[in-house]
């Protein structure tokens, strides 16, 4: 089993937390970015480099991805190309996706990109609090620990 992280998008705190548990327990980790993020290679997890540019992060770890492998991502569409093909997805908040749940999801981002467009709302600027990486750090170690049913919460 691998643990794959999109590494375009992951906050500093869950890839910290990510790659402690690849300290602790030999987890093997992958990160896949188009910039080189320092700590993953001083840590001895993998860093995997794509080139610039929309979704090649995203095709690599849908192509290298195997069935039982956990990924770490918040991209709705590649959680979606995921979960089809068995691979465990979670989020930096500690949410454990289905498909279902990612099909919703993505249509409501697509909903919401068009409304900000027409400038009706606009985006979130959310940021990653000391719960969210808590809810994670969590999530991480019970899914690490248990076999767990996609969609079942993990909080």
């Amino acid at each position: 089993m691998k643990f794959w992280i999109d590494g375009d998008s992951c906050p500093r705190k869950a890839m910290e937390i990510v790659l402690r548990a690849h300290g602790r327990r030999g987890l093997q980790v992958v990160v896949v970015a188009d910039r080189v993020i320092p700590e993953v290679g001083e840590r001895g997890a993998e860093m995997n480099l794509v080139p610039h540019g929309s979704g090649e992060a995203d095709n690599r770890i849908a192509m290298d991805s195997r069935e039982g492998d956990i990924a770490l991502t918040r991209d709705f569409p590649l959680g979606i190309r995921l979960v089809e093909k068995g691979v465990t997805v979670l989020n930096d908040r500690g949410k454990l996706w289905n498909i279902r749940e990612l099909r919703d999801r993505a249509e409501e981002a697509e909903l919401m990109k068009a409304i900000r467009k027409g400038g009706i709302a606009k985006k979130s600027k959310r940021g990653y609090s000391k719960q969210d990486s808590h809810n994670f750090a969590a999530a991480l170690d019970k899914l690490l620990n248990s076999q767990l049913i996609p969609g079942e919460s993990l909080q």
